[in-house]
């Protein structure tokens, strides 16, 4: 049968790693359609007894060649010079695919003849245990479509690119990512072999050629919505950790000077597009290269590398050597490169170093999401103009004021005191469960009236690609983040903006907090999950708000009712205090607007450390209404 995918794995001394590697890449429906080429770059340990175990067990597909050092390039180029599939992509010995998606990525090859093939990718982050999905840009899934993700391509008149349907590169979709790197990238193994394509041996970073040298060749893409190539990520050694860029620079800075020189010979081969973010990369690559040289500490050795290298770079092309600066890179190039002013940039690398290894909780931030904050700005606009009545998510969101006026509720939040018994205790009452509350639901046949997710990062955890129940999230209306899109969708979801004005530095030094009036608009983030929630219970009139579950403690060795995987990382990282005390002031400043407005909130929680809101018995409330 013919082989639609040549894998290449490059391998040097992956003992450790190779055996996942190979195993992720056995499935038995695609076995005859998939080459795996294993290229044991002068291993020191078993290597290749590992890759040769596979070749005994799977001849037709699993093929092993063994030669001197010559470094990850090289090793690619041997993959290359054998390979016969289609299509031809390297995978690195210690990272894997997912097995699922490589036979959903074979099976669409079939029908499948473009020059590029681009798939999406995991970060798998080895000792945070942290996974990262990363997606194509402006390709889409019918899902995404449909809730209106490719408006923003559609109104400038670009053609809206869909998964597995062929288009041009250089018109269509020159801009799949901020930077082409090969983790999404497979080619054709024709292209690569007629144009002779070949990668630096003997040096680190040679993918970088990889992700450019066969563009220029490159007419026709598709994309296949798989993430496909699982990039593991924190493993000690590693090419891209601060230590192997320091120790690897000299590498870095050929690689950078190979495909700067190249970009300036063909860059008129390109489409203007792909001409233009190509530019931009390569600018990219030139600076990092100059903070690299300052991650070390001998400045003598910094001054005559970091020198080396810009006379490299301007002899190259001097209109990309002049776009390459910087307020830093001017100065430096200014002042000749001298050691007084390379010690004021190490300090203030070192400085910048030491303020992002500080424990601090997660924070959100305005530049993190322009366009939600934008379509938060068009809202009040519509509400200024009188206008909301047209906006149809404005218009469903609206439908919820004062539809509770003067009822109660009770919002359950995921302390440690909540039980599985309160839960039930609630079953006739109006409730709102948050987050992770969905971990009771396999306990219990309790579900919240109202269901409320803020947190975009803790999205997967609870709701993304699992499947909670066979039913609905709660039994009336899921609140969710803007951003939080579930693969399942029951139809009583509400997308809500979320302003991210309140974590501005300035602000939370000051304790300036917004509270939302109008929900419809947006809802403030006021550092806790149970916060959104209390703003949409009053813009939904319930007079009287009972809190359950809101321990706000965290100096326990137990921070939710049922333990997240996650749980223990957090406390051992170190930034939940300061996380605590984020959420009290935002409780305080939502108890003062409350008190204005005529709401009450109170404290049913079984003990914790909340105490802005007045104490109440939580079986004493419950049977006086009953």
């Amino acid at each position: 049968m013919v082989k639609l995918l040549t894998i290449v794995v490059p391998a040097y001394n992956m003992h450790d790693y190779l055996k996942q590697t190979l195993d992720s890449m056995i499935c038995d429906e695609i076995l005859d359609e998939l080459e795996v080429i294993v290229v044991d770059d002068g291993s020191l340990d078993d290597t290749s007894d590992i890759a040769k175990s596979y070749v005994d067990k799977y001849p037709q597909t699993f093929r092993l060649y063994t030669k001197r050092n010559g470094g990850h390039g090289s090793a690619l180029n041997v993959g290359l010079l054998h390979a016969t599939g289609k299509y031809y992509r390297p995978i690195d010995g210690d990272d894997w695919v997912d097995t699922e998606a490589l036979k959903n990525v074979v099976i669409a090859l079939r029908k499948i003849n473009s020059d590029m093939v681009l798939t999406n990718f995991r970060k798998i982050y080895e000792k945070s245990g942290k996974v990262e999905n990363i997606r194509l840009k402006n390709v889409f899934n019918r899902a995404q479509i449909e809730r209106g993700e490719a408006n923003k391509i559609q109104s400038t008149g670009r053609t809206v690119c869909i998964y597995e349907k062929e288009y041009s590169f250089g018109k269509d979709l020159y801009d799949f990512s901020n930077q082409y790197v090969f983790h999404f990238i497979s080619y054709k193994t024709q292209l690569l072999k007629t144009h002779n394509i070949r990668f630096t041996e003997n040096c680190f970073y040679d993918d970088m050629e990889y992700d450019l040298y066969p563009l220029q060749y490159v007419k026709t893409v598709t994309a296949i919505d798989r993430y496909l190539y699982q990039y593991r990520l924190e493993r000690s050694g590693q090419s891209v950790d601060k230590g192997a860029f320091i120790k690897h620079r000299k590498d870095r800075a050929k690689i950078v000077e190979n495909t700067t020189r190249y970009y300036v010979c063909n860059k008129n081969k390109f489409e203007t597009e792909v001409k233009y973010h190509l530019l931009n990369e390569t600018i990219y690559r030139i600076r990092r290269q100059y903070d690299i040289y300052l991650m070390m500490d001998d400045i003598s050795t910094i001054r005559t590398e970091m020198l080396n290298f810009d006379k490299k770079i301007q002899g190259i092309d001097s209109e990309i050597y002049r776009m390459a600066g910087s307020d830093k890179i001017d100065s430096l190039r200014y002042n000749n490169f001298s050691k007084k002013m390379i010690r004021h940039y190490i300090r203030e690398y070192k400085k910048e170093e030491a303020e992002n290894k500080k424990p601090k909780p997660k924070s959100w931030s305005i530049e993190s999401d322009l366009p939600m904050h934008k379509e938060i700005r068009h809202r009040k606009i519509l509400k200024y103009l009188g206008l909301a009545r047209f906006n149809e998510e404005m218009h469903n969101i609206r439908k919820f004021k004062n539809s509770h006026l003067g009822e109660r509720c009770f919002i359950t939040c995921t302390g440690p005191s909540l039980t599985i018994s309160d839960l039930e205790m609630l079953s006739c009452e109006t409730t709102f469960g948050v987050n992770s509350i969905t971990e009771a639901y396999g306990l219990t046949k309790w579900r919240p009236t109202f269901y409320v997710l803020v947190d975009i990062f803790a999205f997967k955890k609870y709701i993304s690609d699992i499947s909670v129940v066979s039913e609905k999230l709660c039994t009336d209306t899921a609140f969710l983040h803007y951003r939080a899109r579930p693969k399942m969708l029951w139809g009583n979801e509400i997308f809500c903006p979320i302003s991210y004005e309140n974590h501005q530095e300035s602000w939370m030094n000051k304790k300036k907090i917004k509270i939302s009036s109008d929900i419809s608009v947006c809802t403030y983030d006021c550092f806790t999950v149970t916060n959104m929630a209390i703003q949409i219970a009053m813009y939904m009139g319930f007079k009287e708000i009972y809190l359950i579950g809101a321990d706000c403690n965290y100096t326990t060795s137990k921070i939710h009712f049922v333990e997240m995987p996650d749980d223990q990382k957090k406390i051992s990282e170190g930034w939940l205090p300061n996380a605590t005390n984020l959420s009290i002031d935002g409780y305080t400043k939502i108890k003062k607007y409350a008190e204005k407005h005529g709401f009450k909130i109170y404290n049913a929680t079984r003990g914790g450390m909340l105490e802005v809101f007045p104490r109440v018995n939580l079986d004493e409330i419950v049977e006086k209404k009953i």
